[in-house]
């Protein structure tokens, strides 16, 4: 027993695991991230907050850009208590990342209207789920605790492919596979109309614009299994009005909801329920 002991744990070793524990320091296949509904958050993914602003305990939780937030940063914001997600887009072709080049033609949908740069992806081609399997590794080697992928509705617009809303489930399902196998917790992207779907492989579901579409009803499952909805309305202005916030941070649904809104550049500028 104590041979065959050595052996496994020199292949671990050889695989870069060693009793299920990577290199990077987390535990393959589970995750000490998760949160509870009613925690604090912020998201900002253009201009990422200085490590001074770590400090600063408003927000519990960080939701940075995988790609652009460094390995050290992401530690000062957990060295001084706060959890941090890393953001990146799985359900689209940005052109700008580095990893571009990675995606086949075969794969990419039609342009997503109003964002350019951005096609939309066939989330069921073999090539896109191994270039979502090097992201999410690289978020656990950046030591993220968590994964918000974005644009999970391909199958609901006007994207170029034949993708329904099944394809989404099984891709969700896959996502958050990955992300335990790599010790993080992984957060649903809105996905109202299959949330309850996938609710169970999910510690979080981040929402945009619910009050807009008067559908923050659809989100009251994760307060029920107390997971938090983190929830962002957008403004082009730079001052609130109090009623618009009192009438976002009061509407129906969205009870136990950790409300933010924001500009929709997702910099700095933040406004919370709290402050109304």
């Amino acid at each position: 027993m104590a041979g065959l002991k050595s052996l496994i744990c020199a292949a671990s070793l050889l695989l870069g695991t060693a009793y299920g524990v990577p290199m990077n320091g987390k535990l393959a296949g589970k995750f000490s991230f998760k949160p509870s509904a009613g925690d604090t958050w912020n998201i900002q993914l253009v201009s990422l907050p200085t490590a001074s602003q770590a400090r600063d305990q408003t927000y519990k939780i960080w939701d940075f850009d995988l790609m652009d937030a460094p390995k050290s940063l992401i530690k000062t914001f957990q060295d001084n208590g706060h959890p941090v997600i890393c953001y990146f887009s799985a359900g689209s072709y940005e052109d700008w990342r580095d990893d571009a080049k990675d995606f086949p033609k075969a794969a990419l949908g039609k342009p997503l209207d109003g964002w350019d740069g951005e096609n939309w992806l066939d989330t069921r081609h073999p090539a896109v789920r191994a270039i979502m399997k090097k992201r999410i590794a690289l978020a656990a080697s950046k030591g993220c605790d968590g994964i918000d992928p974005d644009n999970m509705d391909g199958y609901s617009n006007d994207s170029g492919t034949s993708m329904q809303k099944a394809d989404a489930v099984d891709y969700a399902r896959f996502l958050a596979k990955t992300a335990h196998d790599a010790g993080m917790a992984y957060g649903l992207k809105n996905g109202g109309a299959f949330l309850d779907q996938v609710v169970d492989v999910a510690q979080f579901v981040i929402n945009e614009q619910c009050v807009q579409y008067n559908e923050c009803h659809l989100y009251q499952p994760f307060i029920q299994q107390n997971k938090p909805v983190f929830h962002v309305e957008y403004t082009s202005k730079d001052s609130v009005p109090t009623d618009y916030m009192r009438r976002t941070c009061s509407h129906a649904g969205t009870n136990g909801f950790s409300t933010l809104v924001k500009k929709m550049s997702l910099n700095s500028w933040t406004s919370k329920c709290s402050d109304y």
